[in-house]
């Protein structure tokens, strides 16, 4: 069986209950849409125990993203006030903004880590991918964190990492003829007010943040079946 899980933000004791749910075997796959961490209070530990798990396959996150550049900067410095300052231009400006976005706890679990779990865990940080394409069923899949940028005018493969991370995605637009878009970053609130925590599924799009971590439900659903799960 192949899974899709939305964004956990932190948020262990779903992450928790969603894999007791789904209970994937040795054989399933579950891919997690990016934003794995902020937010809650557990965003480093889910992140360890999902890099011992060889069925769970991690698309980057605007969350990721942030971490992944400057985690590295904030373990020489020691503190993530000294690392801002010793940067400068779009690097500055782009921690300066991680720094707003609910990631303290990130950061203060990231940094009292051993130093090979930090190693590892920045190692695994570079396995995100920035998209998967999936074949399941005879339907296609494909999955990003946020959506894609300029989709019409290149491959997908032609694509840079950020057009996958940080564009929103516009529900109202059929993006492939051939294919569902399957994405998290947007609360499908913020799509269709009727939709707190649930799915939105039309024109070939599947959005599976339930605003986990707002207040909401962490989303998986089984790409074999399309059957949805909630916590």
């Amino acid at each position: 069986m192949i899974y899709v899980m939305g964004d956990i933000r932190g948020c262990k004791d779903k992450y928790d209950d969603m894999l007791e749910q789904i209970k994937p075997q040795e054989l399933d796959a579950v891919f997690v849409l990016g934003n794995v961490i902020d937010h809650g209070d557990d965003g480093i530990a889910i992140l360890m125990d999902m890099m011992y798990r060889a069925n769970i396959y991690p698309i980057l996150g605007e969350r990721e993203y942030y971490a992944k550049k400057f985690l590295p900067v904030i373990a020489e410095k020691g503190d993530a006030e000294k690392a801002l300052a010793s940067l400068e231009g779009e690097n500055k400006e782009q921690l300066a903004k991680w720094l707003t976005m609910k990631s303290e706890k990130t950061i203060t679990d990231f940094l009292a880590l051993s130093d090979d779990d930090k190693e590892a865990l920045l190692d695994y940080l570079e396995e995100f991918a920035a998209f998967e394409e999936i074949k399941s069923k005879g339907k296609r899949f494909i999955l990003t964190h946020a959506g894609i940028s300029n989709h019409d005018e290149r491959d997908l493969y032609e694509h840079e990492t950020e057009d996958f991370v940080f564009t929103e995605t516009d529900y109202g637009k059929i993006y492939f003829d051939d294919a569902f878009l399957v994405t998290g970053h947007t609360p499908t609130v913020a799509i269709d007010k009727k939709l707190f925590g649930k799915p939105y599924a039309k024109k070939k799009h599947l959005a599976i943040d339930g605003g986990c971590g707002l207040g909401g439900k962490l989303i998986a659903i089984c790409l074999d079946t399309l059957k949805v799960y909630y916590s």
